[in-house]
């Protein structure tokens, strides 16, 4: 199903997915090309008596079975047969809940088991005693939104709209609106599914894409193009249906919190916040902005988590045979069957009235594996935010079963001021493609589909509030209801303005705007106007000076279609310097919606007094029009950051305005003419390299632009700066890209002379970037003694990039310049791919070769195992050949995991991935080829990608941002970056010392 909480198979840590533990047995590694041979026994089975079943606990019974956090309850609102197999709810205006029934989980899509169930509450005591089934006939829904007495509901690859119009308790009216969830999947995944719908401030409803993404079309609307939804989610106004992508990307679950921060989470990543919104990260290809989402649990995105359930026989058998290399599969935990967040579903945050105030706020996260609700403090803001445990529940969750067959799935808030949740209730939840054949088969998964319960978590003072029906209220009550403490009240007052749009009310939500003690409700209010298409300047202009950080910070959103008026931006102007960072984050990105030519001055000052690297991104990401008098405003400024002035004449190059790099080029010599510093400054260096940089980038030659020549002294310092090891390292840097985008000999010999320097990796490594196609790449390879493994690595991916080049590092394979063993599999695969025939059939030969005269080597693991590791000799080999591609204790790159996220796998799980790194990759950590126009061909993950550009990560530090209108084709390796060669050489000694370096034997015990 659609819930990330059922993923025990899709595991997104790289080490953790591809585990063939071998205990007692020898693994055979061919070191050819890195190939290696795994034998793997016969699947095993099981007997019925090895899988004793535990009974379900009638839902009288349920209640006794949680253990909740001090003062606070737990209360069951309905259950079995009013409601079976809950994954997600909504509240209507009336107080009438609407459940989305699952029946279909986990293999019964065809048969369209999938219901809408309306539950009411007659009698209000605060238990629903009546169920209606309101829609059916649905192929796996997974999501609900009350609008305009209807529902929307998801049910893949549909969003439809579903009504009462007799109102007989039935949707007589049932139409899609919008299609193409999942298309172009050959096999949907139940668990990545369209899910999670939230109204929000905007007055849009918003969903998570859950994974499988899309191609969207409006039903009604044909003439409209398809959107496309990789990685992102979505939104859309009810009322127009205008669809539009969104940042985000979780798998399953969604929320906003009262300030309308994004939040959303994953199998292994149980809470992510959102920082900038889609729509701002395609609109400046020439400064790519990172990727929306971040973690932010300090424990860690797959938190360890504390059960209280026993664990299921079917999974304890199924690690048993994991760890033994019976089966494949993902071994967590050393080869503990729970423990950690395998499946974070259904995040929310906590937004009622019924609860202590230093709870709302709160994020609360389901793991239904673990059969607990989990929950995190959210404090701090923009890079600084972060989420972790409440002091007093550092070693118990806020609620927890003895049941195995509860399975909290989905939570909302509650018009009373409670959170609910539902409880699926299945005696298995797990995907169906896990599951060994000799387990599955003993396994009913459709065992509880007659059965489901919803709770809700209430203070242990709780007291039952009076009925209401906000259905019923006024235009003048319902804004009052949007001063409300309870945001279910606000939200929904707010969807029945938008809905009715009463003219009447507009000097009501007007006057609220500006008078209410709440900021929710002046955030409500500001975009019901803007909404009725009746926001004035004067509205804008009071909320942009409201006491109220986030009061402020929507103002500054509302006023992107007003930032033609020079009083407005004036007003703009004075929040370069707010107290508040996500007020001066969010003033960043809507600048960028304005071409006035004050613009520049305000992003200037937001660049000099940032204070978090988010609104350094954001003020870059709008200066695409603005670029050139940002950069002679900031020359100007003692305090100005050499970086951020790199990156805007990196602008102003790629994008080959003629006028504009002449301006630019003109202010920086000009700036050299009148310093007093006889070496050239930092900031004019780093403004110049990243001018002829962002020329080079754009292919763009540098002699046409005659002002240029006015640097020529500049030109002469860098040349000097580039070989002095003694110079100041960014100043360095910045010489190197300056001398590098000239193509002379002098400025080759430069470099090539920084590429020797033994000792001084970072220079080498510009360098490296900077040359690695120069005189074919043969320049590089003069210098490869002097490499670090890093090194080497880096240089074969840029060797890579061009065919003449990688031309020139066949050859030094061939002659024994260059090892075989340091070119991996996925580059080889690279290599033996490629367009060029010659380097096809060079590859082909030389490996082909290769593996003829390989030796092959016997590891037998059971004795690496057993050895007695030395810590300080596998730290050595952790450096030489691991570093590159891993951090462990601070050291390190990224392009794997951390080590320390996946030590819990155990020693095993750790020696599997180094002998066998390709038995299964995790999608995050697949190697991708992306070629560009200008011929040069870039391998490695997708560390990140938007509308502008996509970011390809290797090992070494390595990083390239490829723009998307320069890529010519896309395409997996359907191989892991992690060589498969990584143990040639090593003797089981010398594994057993790696392992004891990562993974001590004393640790593990």
């Amino acid at each position: 199903m659609a819930l990330a909480i059922h993923s025990f198979l899709f595991r997104t840590r790289r080490l953790d997915q591809s585990q063939t533990v071998i205990r007692a047995a020898i693994i055979s590694i061919a070191l050819t090309v890195g190939a290696l041979a795994t034998f793997a026994a016969d699947e095993p089975s099981v007997t019925v008596d090895e899988l004793p079943r535990r009974p379900a606990t009638p839902p009288a019974k349920s209640i006794d079975t949680f253990h909740v956090r001090p003062g606070f309850r737990a209360q069951l609102v309905a259950a079995e047969p009013l409601v079976v197999d809950p994954v997600a709810m909504a509240f209507d205006e009336a107080g009438r809940l609407f459940v989305v029934e699952m029946k279909d989980y986990s293999e019964r899509r065809e048969e369209r088991l999938g219901r809408i169930r309306m539950l009411e509450d007659t009698n209000h005591d605060g238990i629903f005693d009546r169920s209606t089934v309101y829609v059916e006939n649905l192929p796996w829904p997974t999501a609900v939104i009350c609008f305009d007495g209807g529902l929307f509901v998801a049910a893949s690859p549909d969003i439809i709209y579903c009504k009462d119009t007799n109102y007989d308790g039935i949707a007589d009216e049932r139409k899609v609106v919008f299609t193409g969830f999942g298309e172009g999947i050959e096999r949907l995944n139940v668990q990545q599914l369209l899910n999670s719908f939230n109204w929000s401030y905007d007055c849009r409803i918003h969903g998570a894409s859950g994974g499988n993404g899309g191609v969207i079309r409006i039903s009604s609307r044909p003439d409209l193009p398809p959107l496309p939804l990789r990685g992102r989610d979505f939104s859309f106004d009810p009322k127009t249906l205008d669809f539009r992508a969104e940042s985000g990307g979780g798998q399953y679950g969604l929320s906003f919190d009262n300030r309308g921060r994004k939040f959303v989470c994953s199998n292994s990543s149980h809470i992510r916040a959102v920082v900038y919104e889609d729509r701002y990260a395609g609109r400046n290809p020439y400064y790519p902005l990172p990727p929306a989402a971040i973690d932010i649990p300090v424990d860690g995105p797959a938190a360890e988590v504390f059960r209280i359930s026993p664990d299921e026989p079917w999974r304890v058998i199924r690690t048993r045979w994991r760890v033994a290399g019976q089966v494949p599969g993902p071994i967590e935990g050393g080869g503990r069957p729970s423990g950690y967040f395998t499946g974070a579903t259904g995040i929310t945050i906590y937004r009622g009235d019924a609860w202590p105030q230093d709870l709302v706020g709160d994020a609360f996260i389901a793991d239904c594996g673990s059969n607990l609700i989990h929950r995190k403090k959210v404090r701090g803001a923009g890079a600084s935010m972060k989420a972790e445990r409440a002091a007093d529940e550092q070693r118990t969750e806020f609620l927890a079963s003895t049941d195995n067959w509860f399975r909290p799935v989905q939570f909302a808030n509650a018009p009373d001021g409670s959170l609910y949740f539902a409880d699926m209730y299945r005696e298995v939840i797990e995907h169906p493609w896990s599951l060994p054949p000799g387990l599955k088969s003993h396994l009913d998964l459709n065992s509880g589909n007659d059965r489901g319960r919803i709770f809700r978590i209430v203070p242990e003072s709780f007291v039952q509030p009076k009925a209401f029906n906000l259905g019923t209220s006024n235009a003048a009550d319902l804004v009052k209801a949007l001063d409300h403490p309870n945001a279910w009240h606000r939200e929904t007052a707010a969807r029945l303005l938008f809905e009715r749009r009463p003219p009447e009310i507009e000097s009501g939500v007007r006057t609220l705007s500006r008078e209410s003690r709440s900021p929710w409700a002046k955030i409500h209010a500001l975009y019901l106007l803007a909404s009725f298409r009746v926001l004035r300047q004067s509205d804008l202009e009071a909320g942009l000076r409201d006491g109220a950080a986030e009061v402020r910070q929507h103002a500054v959103r509302l006023a992107e279609k007003s930032l033609g008026s020079p009083d407005l931006l004036k007003e703009l102007a004075l929040l370069a310097h707010d107290p508040d960072t996500e007020v001066r984050r969010q003033l960043a990105f809507s600048l960028g919606e304005s071409s006035a030519k004050q613009v520049p001055e305000i992003l200037a000052r937001l660049l000099i007094n940032a204070t978090d690297p988010w609104e350094i991104h954001a003020a870059l990401n709008s200066a695409r029009d603005h670029a050139v008098p940002l950069l002679v405003a900031l020359l100007q400024t003692p305090s100005a950051r050499p970086e951020t002035l790199h990156a805007l004449a990196v602008m102003i190059g790629a994008r080959n305005g003629t006028d504009n790099v002449e301006l630019a080029a003109a202010a920086i010599a000009q700036l050299y003419k009148t310093s007093k510093n006889a070496w050239a400054s930092e900031v004019e260096l780093a403004a110049g390299a990243g001018l002829v940089e962002g020329l080079r980038r754009g292919g763009h030659p540098i002699e046409a632009f005659t002002t240029l020549t006015a640097l020529a002294p500049v030109h002469r310092i860098a040349l000097q700066l580039s070989t002095n090891r003694n110079a100041n390292g960014s100043l360095r840097i910045y010489a190197m890209q300056w001398v590098s985008a000239f193509d002379s000999s002098a400025d080759r010999d430069a470099l090539e002379t920084v590429l020797s320097e033994v000792g001084s990796p970072t220079a080498q490594s510009m360098a490296l970037s900077l040359l690695a196609h120069a005189d074919d790449g043969r320049r590089v390879v003069r210098q490869w003694e002097a490499f670090t493994p890093n090194l080497r690595l880096q240089a074969i991916q840029f060797l890579l990039a061009r065919t003449n080049s990688t031309m020139t590092l066949l050859r030094a394979v061939e002659e024994g310049a260059i090892g075989r063993g340091e070119v991996s599999r996925s580059q080889l695969q690279t290599m033996v791919r490629h367009p060029d025939a010659g380097v096809r059939e060079t590859s082909e030969r030389i490996f082909r070769m290769a593996s003829r005269g390989a030796k092959q080597t016997l590891v037998d693991a059971s004795l690496v195992l057993k050895r007695n590791g030395d810590s300080a000799a596998g730290k050595k080999i952790y450096t030489d050949r691991c570093s590159s591609c891993h951090r462990f204790r601070g050291n390190g790159y990224t392009a794997g995991p951390d080590i320390e996220s996946v030590q819990a796998s155990g020693r095993e799980v750790l020696l599997g991935n180094i002998l066998d790194p390709n038995r299964e990759v995790a999608p995050k950590y697949m190697g991708y080829l992306v070629e560009t126009r200008s011929g040069d061909q870039w391998n490695g993950l997708i560390a990140a990608e938007s509308d502008a550009a996509v970011t390809m990560r290797a090992g070494g530090g390595f990083e390239k941002v490829v723009p998307r209108s320069e890529i010519v084709a896309f395409k997996s390796s359907g191989q892991s970056l992690m060589p498969e060669g990584l143990a040639e050489g090593l003797t089981e000694q010398d594994l057993a010392n790696l392992l004891e370096f990562l993974a001590p034997a004393a640790a593990a015990k």
